[in-house]
């Protein structure tokens, strides 16, 4: 048979298939093979950083063929400065050898914040301006002067802050209050029942501030307790000095809060009686 026959015979388109058959059967099984290979022990899982201070974290790595990157630094009242919180990628997750660990630690300084001008302003601007600024409200200090309920002061630990001054986030800033001329009334509101928050908001809001504070004994978180009582009494006849203080009760015992209508609101002169 002529070699151009045999091009032409079945016999040569058979063994042509064959051979393709066998050439990709071939490469598929190679694929598959350098795939594994390549594949095996080239994978580890991310170790748990959280907890570790900055100081561990160079020999924490030893032998876990991971490096670590800190990307991000954020203050934290309640985490431990120089610490990681939080990391990326997460633990557990399946990465190649020899990957960056993205870590974010407690920053060690609360952030800093340049101090609004409080003064001339009123008691319920400057307060609102205080938590704007994520600042909180100090004590209320009332004085003699002509400006009924305007800001003469603004203080921190005692000591006068102005306006443009670097101020660490989440600081106490007491004002001074000016009562008026004429010693001007405000009435006192009723806050039973409110949160010691809420309560603070409510007597700011009247430009009254939060006077003694007096816990239940078995109170351990005051952001979750109730006012059952406070002194003066909450009345729409009721009237104080601007600027002057309230006491309040707290309790986390929703069942001493008195109901409406329920006239348990007395003063400290009412309970000697």
């Amino acid at each position: 048979m002529g070699l151009g026959t045999y091009l032409k015979s079945k016999l040569f388109f058979g063994h042509l298939f064959l051979s393709t058959i066998t050439f990709f059967v071939l490469m598929l099984i190679i694929f598959m093979l350098a795939s594994s290979y390549t594949d095996h022990g080239e994978t580890l899982k991310v170790p748990d950083f959280n907890g570790l201070s900055i100081n561990q974290l160079d020999k924490f790595i030893i032998g876990k063929d991971v490096r670590y990157e800190i990307i991000d630094s954020i203050y934290d009242p309640e985490g431990k400065p120089g610490t990681v919180f939080n990391q990326e990628p997460e633990v557990g997750i399946e990465v190649k050898h020899n990957r960056i660990i993205y870590l974010y630690v407690v920053s060690t300084l609360p952030p800093q914040i340049v101090m609004p001008k409080l003064v001339d302003r009123s008691l319920r601007q400057a307060t609102a301006m205080i938590e704007s600024y994520g600042l909180k409200v100090g004590k209320i200090k009332p004085v003699s002067d002509p400006c009924a309920n305007c800001i003469l002061k603004q203080l921190t630990n005692g000591k006068e802050v102005q306006p443009g001054d670097l101020i660490k986030k989440g600081s106490f800033i007491d004002l001074w209050v000016g009562r008026g001329q004429n010693n001007e009334q405000v009435g006192v509101p009723n806050i039973l029942g409110m949160t010691l928050c809420e309560a603070k908001q409510k007597l700011n809001a009247a430009s009254l501030s939060a006077g003694a504070l007096v816990f239940d004994k078995a109170v351990k978180d005051s952001c979750a307790t109730f006012v059952y009582r406070q002194s003066p009494n909450g009345s729409a006849d009721n009237y104080v000095g601007v600027g002057s203080s309230v006491d309040l009760y707290l309790t986390t015992d929703k069942s001493k809060v008195p109901s409406k209508g329920n006239d348990t609101n007395f003063d400290d002169d009412d309970d000697e009686k």
